[in-house]
C-alpha cells in the first residue's frame, strides 16, 4: 500500500531540492542582511545561516494558508493547481501566498546581523557565502526524504567548499546536528570542524559586555542543541559572564520539554498547545523573560503564547546584542 506524504511536505521538500530552500527564497533575500557588512566570501571560519531565521514567518505563514483550507476542497486543489503552473515560470505560488500573511520578517532577518556583529565584536574574522548559501537539507532528512537528501548534499558541500573553510559555525543546532553526524555518512571527505554559534560565544564570553536587563531569564534548551549537541552548561555560564540571573524551568537541560516546533507542519494546532505548555513550565521558574538559542523553538514558543501573555520571549543573539549597542 502506497504511503503518501501530506502537501505540505512535499511543498517543503520540492523547493529545498528545486531552491535550495525550504520556501524557495533567493540567495539575495537569504543575505540581504549582511548587506552593509561587506563579508568576505573566503576564509577559514565560515559564518552558516543556512537560511533559517529568515524563512520562519514564511513557513508560519504558508503552514497557516494550507491548514485553514480543507486538502479535499476545490480551494485548495485550485491552489496547488496554480502552484504547478506558476513553478514552471519560477515563480514559488506559496511563497507568495506566505508572503502577504508574514509577520516578523524583519526581526527573523536581523538575528542574523546581530549574531555577526555579536561575533565580530569577539574578535572573530569569518567568511559568509552571500546569496550562494544554501539551506543544509535538514528538514529532508528529519522528514525521511533520504534519497533526495543524499543527492542535496553534494550540491551544499560544493557552496561550503568554495569558501576554503575549515570550521563551519552554525547559527541554527539543526544545521550544526545535520553537518556533524549526517554529512560525514553522505558525502566522502566531509571533514569540516562543526561548531554551534553557542560554542564560540562561550569560549570568550570573559569578553562580553554586561547587561543590565532588570530582571532574570529562564532558559529554554532546545532538544537539538542539549540532548543531541550536549550543549546546556554553556548558555547558563554565557548569561552568568554578562551579569543575568538565571532560573530554571522544572523541566531542563537534557531533560528540557518539547517546544511544539517539531510536529508544526503536520499539526500546528496541537504544536501550539504544547508550545503553550512549555511557555507555562518556564514561567513556572519565577521569570517571564525567555531564552532559547535555535529558531525553531524561538517561533514556536512566541506561538504558544496566549493572548495577552506578558511574558517576553527571545534568541539569545537577540539578548547578547543588547551588550554589543551599550
Amino acid at each position: 500500500m502506497e504511503t503518501k506524504m501530506p502537501m505540505v511536505l512535499d511543498v517543503i521538500s520540492e523547493n529545498i531540492i528545486k531552491h535550495g530552500s525550504p520556501l524557495a527564497l533567493k540567495g539575495s533575500e537569504v543575505a540581504s542582511w549582511a548587506k552593509d557588512l561587506k563579508l568576505p566570501a573566503k576564509g577559514e571560519l565560515l559564518f552558516y545561516t543556512g537560511g533559517e531565521y529568515q524563512m520562519l514567518p514564511f513557513i508560519d505563514s504558508l503552514v497557516k494558508t494550507i491548514t485553514h483550507l480543507d486538502q479535499g476542497s476545490k480551494m485548495f486543489s485550485m491552489m496547488m493547481g496554480a502552484r504547478n503552473i506558476l513553478n514552471k515560470t519560477g515563480i514559488s505560488p506559496e511563497k507568495m501566498y506566505a508572503s502577504v500573511l508574514a509577520k516578523d520578517k524583519e526581526r527573523y532577518n536581523s538575528v542574523c546581523f546581530k549574531a555577526a556583529k555579536v561575533l565580530q565584536g569577539l574578535g572573530y574574522e569569518f567568511c559568509y557565502s552571500g546569496n550562494e548559501e544554501l539551506y543544509s537539507g535538514a528538514l529532508l532528512y528529519e522528514l525521511g526524504y533520504m534519497k533526495d537528501m543524499k543527492d542535496y548534499v553534494k550540491r551544499v558541500v560544493d557552496v561550503i567548499k568554495k569558501s576554503g573553510a575549515k570550521t563551519i559555525v552554525c547559527l541554527s543546532p539543526h544545521a550544526a546536528e545535520v553537518f556533524k553526524f549526517i554529512y560525514p555518512k553522505m558525502v566522502e571527505g566531509f571533514d569540516f570542524e562543526i561548531r554551534t554559534y553557542v560554542d564560540l560565544i562561550w569560549e570568550r564570553r570573559d569578553k562580553l559586555s554586561k547587561i543590565s536587563s532588570g530582571d532574570s531569564v529562564v532558559i529554554h534548551d532546545s532538544c537539538r542543541l542539549a540532548r543531541e549537541l550536549g550543549i546546556h552548561q554553556e548558555l547558563r555560564d554565557i548569561l552568568v559572564s554578562v551579569g543575568a540571573e538565571v532560573k530554571e524551568a522544572p523541566m531542563n537541560r537534557e531533560w528540557t520539554s518539547c517546544c511544539g516546533g517539531p510536529i508544526k507542519m503536520l499539526f500546528p494546532e496541537l504544536s501550539h498547545v504544547i508550545g503553550g505548555r512549555r511557555v507555562v513550565e518556564l514561567k513556572e521558574s519565577g521569570s517571564e523573560h525567555i531564552l532559547t538559542s535555535c529558531p525553531y523553538c524561538l517561533s514556536a514558543l512566541e506561538g504558544g503564547l496566549a493572548k495577552g501573555d506578558s511574558a517576553v520571549i527571545e534568541d539569545l543573539i537577540e539578548f547578547l546584542y543588547r551588550g554589543v549597542n551599550a
